[in-house]
């Protein structure tokens, strides 16, 4: 179909033109200055996204739900106020990220203090990843408390939790801002997805491996 789609020259070129010159020109550049096969290739990259953001969500969700628990487990429900227990541990971008989420969650809601799952949902995806580094191993004690996030891989350490989750982080926003992920080893980063969600849910997995078709369409470069 689109083979037939391309060899109209004024679609094929204003689709170019909104794609702007300089995004194209990463698939041109990758495809030997082959204007079809670029733009086969663009196509694909779109459907890879697709069937990795399915996945992707799942494990942020995830991610940020037992996360969540284990907050609450650790500092008491009112952790996103309480200047006592995790904001005297956060660094000064997690304060900000925090302090900001409970600013426009109070505005949005019109109420003081806002909601515990109205601030988790608003906190960035790089606020909760940065809560496996290292700069939090003392203050979380993730050397005995891990498990109670990822309950269902024993093996999996943080220095491991932390570097599948900041690189699931880092794909999620090349995703979210469309840019090239072709060049990328997506085998290695959806084995290491498909870990991490397991880890956390035998559930999500299910419902991550049910509702996502990465693999015939990894096989389907063109």
């Amino acid at each position: 179909m689109q083979d037939e789609l391309w060899k109209d020259l004024r679609l094929r070129d204003q689709c170019i033109r909104s794609l702007s010159q300089p995004r194209f020109a990463r698939y041109l550049t990758a495809t030997g200055r082959d204007t079809i096969r670029a733009l086969k290739l663009y196509s694909w990259k779109s459907q890879l996204s697709k069937e990795l953001y399915i996945y992707l969500q799942a494990w942020e969700i995830c991610l940020r739900n037992k996360l969540n628990d284990f907050l609450v487990h650790r500092y008491g429900r009112s952790w996103p106020y309480d200047t006592t227990g995790l904001e005297r541990q956060l660094t000064g971008l997690d304060k900000e990220r925090l302090s900001q989420a409970r600013q426009r969650q109070e505005r949005i809601r019109g109420i003081a203090p806002a909601s515990l799952p109205a601030i988790v949902s608003d906190l960035s995806a790089g606020f909760w990843v940065s809560q496996l580094s290292k700069r939090y191993d003392i203050a979380h004690v993730w050397r005995r408390n891990l498990i109670q996030v990822f309950p269902h891989d024993r093996v999996l350490d943080r220095p491991a939790a932390w570097g599948i989750c900041d690189e699931m982080l880092s794909l999620r926003n090349r995703i979210a801002h469309h840019e090239p992920i072709f060049h990328l080893p997506l085998e290695q980063r959806y084995r290491d997805l498909q870990r991490i969600v397991a880890a956390m849910c035998p559930g999500i997995h299910a419902f991550a491996e049910a509702s996502s078709s990465f693999r015939p369409v990894w096989h389907a470069r063109p």
